[in-house]
């Protein structure tokens, strides 16, 4: 999509460079529990987790429930190998992109894995990198963790998952050779083989893309059954999960999710950098002036009403010819900017309706959209988070924001932190790293979230802290900032 107005509609972030230098060398040799072997999938069996699997569905959607049971969820369909990369080869290449980098110590060998999950209820398929450490001396180490690693907006549509990108190949392998088993999926809707998934990727919708992050972690015991060379590390079923942007979004959802859908996993942790957790409010801003949010607003919409049944109702959304060419960019490229010239007006774009109960402060309760908005931000869902009785002593989350972004509000994600540690109970800790951009608050925040994380890994125990701290010069800020 294009614009002539200051918004910039959507903005393609992958960050993979930043989070793979963050983890580099965050390795988990003082796991505290090393696996006896990998326990086959959970999905609720709690009267609570029960309930929710037979009734998931929100919004007037159709009914639907979660397939469990005797069902092939994380199922290996297929694996693509991509490469063996040496350690030191990726020592040499991560040395280029930044300095300081501890030593890269295993070989690893890369899969493209399209696996199965499930997507209201039916059985589909879905695409995931897995990046799986060689030759791992269990004298040295007992077990490394599984990483799962959550990208921020690539696309919305098939072949746009970043599994096949070369250059997130590289940097998921110089994670895995620091001392990680890798996942890294596309999530469901950006698969990268075929057949076509027949729908678009359901955009910031939680459920969806928690699901495939969750079931592209149960691809490892089969996907080990499948790598030719010897000494493979053992998959563990303990998981850290990193996301930022999108990614940090889904992050927060596999939070919520794992478990009613994933129980026999262990959450060790979750760095969540730059998410939108609370999107009525970034919708509320979208809406009120066109700016940067107003893109992922529009691509929500535009993605995600198919996932909800609402495709022919998009015209209560956008007005014509906007209702229907916004899903035709959105399918036609991983790159929409290219698609649609959004007008310079937000009257010009949303029908009346909806930006008069944004005016009105009903945008909440502005059926189905606001509905969409409402369920799939985690300050404002029905889904409770079952957690707090289940959470280890060492679990924790570290919510990371930028006091300069400029795509997801960093003021409403304040209130958003607060709302789920001190209502929600979660156990959080914030960061705020002063004048720090959408995609440079995830690179400077680097050594908070290495240092985070491998605590995390290692078991050591997690002080929940509802403060919100003013903005501070995180470790990794560049010297002329």
């Amino acid at each position: 999509m294009t614009s002539s107005s200051p918004a910039n509609p959507i903005r393609r972030t992958l960050p993979w460079l930043p989070l793979a230098l963050a983890l580099a060398g965050c390795s988990g040799q003082d796991d505290p529990s090393p696996p006896t072997g990998f326990p086959a999938p959970v999905v609720a069996g709690t009267d609570a987790t029960d309930a929710y699997a037979d009734a998931p569905a929100r919004c007037g959607m159709p009914a639907y429930g979660w397939q469990r049971g005797d069902v092939p969820l994380g199922r290996v369909v297929a694996t693509e190998r991509v490469a063996t990369y040496r350690a030191a080869i990726l020592q040499a290449l991560a040395s280029e992109l930044a300095d300081g980098l501890p030593e890269l110590r295993f070989d690893v060998e890369s899969h493209v894995v399209t696996y199965t999950t499930q997507d209201r209820g039916t059985l589909v398929d879905a695409t995931t990198l897995v990046a799986w450490p060689l030759a791992v001396d269990p004298a040295e180490t007992a077990s490394l963790p599984t990483l799962l690693l959550l990208h921020g907006t690539s696309g919305f549509t098939d072949g746009c998952g970043p599994s096949v990108d070369n250059e997130g190949q590289l940097l998921v392998a110089a994670i895995a050779a620091a001392g990680y088993l890798v996942v890294a999926p596309d999530y469901i809707g950006l698969k990268t083989t075929t057949p076509a998934t027949g729908f678009p990727h359901p955009y910031l919708v939680g459920e969806a893309t928690a699901i495939a992050s969750l079931d592209a972690v149960r691809t490892l015991p089969e996907v080990q059954g499948r790598i030719t060379e010897p000494g493979a590390v053992e998959p563990s079923s303990r998981v850290v999960v990193v996301g930022g942007s999108q990614g940090g979004h889904a992050a927060l959802w596999v939070d919520r999710l794992a478990p009613y859908y994933a129980r026999e996993l262990t959450i060790a942790g979750v760095a969540a950098t730059v998410p939108p957790a609370d999107l009525i409010g970034q919708a509320e801003l979208a809406l009120t002036t066109p700016r940067n949010a107003t893109g992922n607003l529009i691509a929500h919409f535009g993605a995600a009403a198919s996932w909800y049944g609402l495709d022919d109702e998009l015209d209560d959304a956008f007005v014509p010819p906007f209702d229907v060419d916004v899903p035709t960019a959105l399918a036609a490229s991983c790159d929409p900017d290219d698609g649609v010239n959004i007008p310079d007006t937000l009257e010009a774009l949303f029908q009346p309706a909806l930006l008069e109960a944004q005016d009105e402060g009903r945008l909440a309760s502005f059926d189905p959209w606001g509905c969409m908005l409402r369920e799939n931000g985690l300050t404002t869902t029905s889904t409770p988070r079952l957690g707090s009785d289940l959470d280890e002593p060492s679990y924790g989350i570290l919510f990371v924001t930028g006091e300069a972004d400029d795509l997801v509000d960093t003021p409403t994600e304040r209130d958003a932190f607060a709302t789920l540690c001190e209502d929600g109970d979660i156990p959080l800790t914030y960061l705020e790293c002063a004048g720090a951009s959408h995609t440079g608050a995830t690179a400077w925040a680097l050594p908070e979230i290495l240092a985070f994380v491998a605590a995390r890994a290692a078991g050591e125990p997690f002080t929940r802290d509802c403060a919100v701290p003013p903005p501070t010069r995180c470790l990794g800020t560049p010297a002329d900032e």
